[in-house]
């Protein structure tokens, strides 16, 4: 790139050529060296060009000051020696290879980052198909009930302003809270009638199974915390830990409510389904209880999108 006597040819050039390196005046028609230097820095395509500034005397502080403030990367001070020169344009050039490098670097980085992330969640997702089908195959409520849940659960997601990859993780990894279930036996899954004390602790450790399950398949964190504490209740009543409140993870919260709420509708080997009215008010009479009261919110402001999901999805 040739010199130009005007500042605003130089951007042009500057703007269409991308030279290596930009040196200017301080004063230079119709704009500023500083100006030029301003509009330079400020296109994210354009800065990384080194840009140097000569300015009339060494001890005008104010031209320091400005040049500094515009972004340039050196400044040098009439009368300008051309060793000087030269030795400021070849520290300036390296400084540009190794910030471009740099960029290089960084954007390979993140291209490894993203094709390593979609190979994870791949694997994830053909991890959750495959515990999905494992647990339909052993227990015969499960099939449409793992849907339900998992709808309902976006629908909640949504009604509570979660971020989009939220909810769809919250929604998959929602099919997955009753997998600990594939480690215990058909005669307490399949019991027609009330299991006794003994009973009823062994089809609570599903819900430890099911986290270590999860973990020992290095799965996500969330689907490992859903599994973990998807019976954990609002007032601390819950188990396998007993938290409370917002001590339980949001997804486990949601998921909990989803899951009360298919499990009331719908009949089961050892009770019938209670009409979806009912369940409703005891969603309500559960708020701060059982169901942590923002999710109850939501589901009673998307309670028509629960009874369409209901009529899709059907009964097992």
């Amino acid at each position: 790139m040739q010199a130009v006597a005007d500042a605003l040819t130089a951007l042009e050039k500057i703007r269409k050529e991308r030279p290596d390196l930009v040196l200017a005046e301080v004063e230079l028609p119709p704009l500023t060296g500083y100006e030029l230097c301003q509009s330079i820095k400020q296109d994210p395509s354009l800065r990384v060009i080194p840009f140097l500034l000569v300015a009339n005397s060494y001890f005008d502080t104010e031209a320091k000051v400005k040049g500094l403030g515009t972004g340039a990367d050196d400044l040098l001070y009439r009368p300008v020696h051309p060793v000087e020169l030269r030795a400021r344009v070849r520290s300036s050039l390296r400084l540009k290879a190794y910030v471009q490098q740099i960029i290089e670097d960084r954007s390979r980085f993140e291209e490894l980052v993203a094709e390593r992330t979609r190979d994870i969640e791949q694997l994830t997702f053909g991890l959750v198909a495959a515990l999905e089908r494992a647990n339909s195959m052993n227990d015969s409520d499960t099939g449409l009930h793992i849907r339900r849940v998992s709808e309902y659960s976006r629908i909640l997601g949504h009604g509570l302003s979660m971020e989009p990859t939220i909810i769809n993780h919250i929604a998959r990894y929602a099919s997955l809270h009753d997998v600990g279930k594939v480690g215990l036996p058909d005669s307490i899954l399949k019991k027609e009638g009330a299991l006794t004390g003994v009973e009823m602790t062994e089809m609570r450790s599903h819900t430890l199974l099911g986290h270590d399950l999860l973990k020992e398949a290095r799965a996500d964190e969330m689907a490992c915390r859903i599994a973990l504490s998807h019976h954990e209740r609002f007032d601390g009543n819950g188990y396998p830990h007993g938290m409370a409140g917002y001590q339980i993870p949001i997804e486990a919260r949601i998921v909990a409510l989803a899951d009360a709420f298919d499990a009331m509708t719908t009949r089961r080997c050892y009770k019938s389904a209670r009409p979806v009215r009912q369940a409703i008010d005891e969603v309500m009479a559960e708020s701060g209880k059982h169901f942590d009261p923002g999710v109850v919110r939501v589901f009673m402001e998307r309670n028509a999108e629960f009874r369409k999901a209901f009529d899709k999805y059907g009964q097992d």
